[in-house]
C-alpha cells in the first residue's frame, strides 16, 4: 500500500451483518476502505482471497473463523487482527507476533451476559425446568423435586470479570460465595464479593461450582475424576468457560452415578455437540450451545470495541493488543495514519 493510500479494512465473516447495521461503522468508514462479507468462507483458500490485500482485518467472533500460519502466509500486507471477542484462540497469536501483526481482542463486553447466564443455566438445573417442560409436551404431568438455591454456597474456580459480576447476583439469591484462583489473593476474592479458601475446600464445600478459568496446559481437564470424587454429594456444575476445562468422560461418569446432581453447559470438548453424545440423553444435563455471551446488549458492545480497537490502532494510539509484549513494545502501523508499516 503506497504511503497516500486509505488502509483497507476487511470484515470477512460477518455473518450477523452485527459490524454493517453498526452505527459505529461510519467512523472507520471515515479513515479506511471497508469490505465486508457476510458469509463464511468455505475454505481456506476462499478467506485468503478475501484478506489477500487487507491491512486490518476485522472479525466476527462467533463465526469462529481460523487465522492459521497457512491463511496468515496469504495476507502479505496485514497489520493487525482485531477479534470482536476476548478468545484469541482462533489466531495463530505467535505466528502474528513473527510478522509484526498486533492481535487485539475485547475485554469485558460480556460478563454481564454470561454471568446472568450461569443463573440461568443453574435454576434451570436445580428445578429440572428443562426436563419437566419436555415431560408436558410428551403429555406427562409429573412435578420433579428441586433445591432452593439460598442458603448454599457457590464456588467460583476463577476470579475474573465474569465472576465479579456473578458473585453479587449468587449473593443477591442468598447464597453463600467461595473462590479459588491461581493467586487466590484474598484481597481480590473479597472484592468480588467472595471468600477465598484451597481448591480442596472448595470441592467438599460449594453446592454449586462455577467455572471461570482460560484454557491452557494447565487448566486443561482440570476438574475429572478425582475432582468429582473430592466433590460434595449432589453438587451441581457450571461451565460457560471452555469445554476442554472439563474431562468430559469423567462429568458423564459423576453424573450417571449421582456424585454430582447435574450441570449446566454452555461449552464442550467438540462443538457442535455429536449425535449420539451421552449428555443429549441425559436429563439432568442443560446445555445450551456456546450462547451464554449472546444477548443485544453484549453484542452492541462487542461490535463497538471491537470497531474502536481499529480506530485507535490506525490513529496510532493501539489498545488492547494481546500480543504486545511479542512485538517487543513496537506496534505496527498503517502508512496513512501516521509512521510506515
Amino acid at each position: 500500500m503506497a504511503p497516500t493510500s486509505r488502509p483497507k479494512i476487511v470484515i470477512p465473516d460477518d455473518i450477523n451483518r452485527a459490524f454493517i447495521s453498526s452505527e459505529n461503522l461510519a467512523l472507520l468508514e471515515e479513515i479506511a476502505v471497508v469490505q465486508s462479507y457476510d458469509t463464511r468462507a468455505s475454505s481456506d483458500q476462499e478467506l485468503i482471497e478475501r484478506i489477500c490485500d487487507a491491512d486490518v482485518i476485522l472479525s466476527f467472533r462467533p463465526a469462529f473463523t481460523k487465522f492459521p500460519k497457512s491463511v496468515l502466509d496469504g495476507a502479505r500486507s496485514l497489520r493487525m487482527v482485531a477479534i470482536s471477542g476476548t478468545g484469541v484462540e482462533d489466531v495463530d497469536v505467535a505466528e502474528a507476533s513473527t510478522r509484526g501483526i498486533a492481535v487485539c481482542n475485547v475485554v469485558g463486553p460480556s460478563n454481564r451476559a454470561v454471568a446472568e447466564h450461569c443463573v440461568a443455566l443453574l435454576f434451570a438445573v436445580a428445578r429440572s425446568i428443562p426436563a419437566q417442560d419436555r415431560a408436558i409436551r410428551r403429555g406427562e404431568w409429573k412435578s420433579a423435586q428441586g433445591i432452593e438455591l439460598g442458603g448454599k454456597i457457590l464456588g467460583i474456580v476463577g476470579v475474573s470479570g465474569i465472576s465479579s459480576e456473578l458473585a453479587p447476583l449468587a449473593r443477591a439469591l442468598g447464597m453463600n460465595v467461595v473462590s479459588w484462583s491461581r493467586n487466590n489473593d484474598p484481597a481480590r476474592a473479597e472484592a468480588i464479593g467472595a471468600r477465598a479458601v484451597a481448591f480442596e475446600e472448595l470441592l467438599a464445600t460449594a453446592d454449586v461450582i462455577s467455572l471461570h478459568v482460560r484454557l491452557n496446559d494447565t487448566t486443561r481437564g482440570m476438574i475429572g475424576s478425582d475432582q468429582f470424587r473430592r466433590m460434595k454429594q449432589g453438587a451441581i456444575i457450571i461451565n460457560t468457560a471452555r469445554g476442554g476445562v472439563i474431562d468430559e468422560g469423567a462429568l458423564i461418569s459423576a453424573l450417571n452415578t449421582g456424585r454430582i446432581a447435574g450441570a449446566g453447559l454452555d461449552v464442550f470438548a467438540h462443538e457442535p455437540v455429536p449425535s449420539g453424545h451421552p449428555f443429549l440423553a441425559m436429563d439432568n444435563v442443560v446445555m445450551t450451545p456456546v450462547s451464554a455471551w449472546n444477548t443485544v446488549d453484549a453484542s452492541a458492545r462487542m461490535i463497538n470495541q471491537s470497531i474502536d480497537n481499529v480506530v485507535h490502532f490506525l490513529k496510532g494510539t493501539p489498545i488492547n493488543v494481546v500480543n504486545l509484549n511479542a512485538l517487543g513494545g513496537e506496534i505496527p502501523r498503517v502508512g496513512c495514519l501516521g509512521g510506515s508499516k
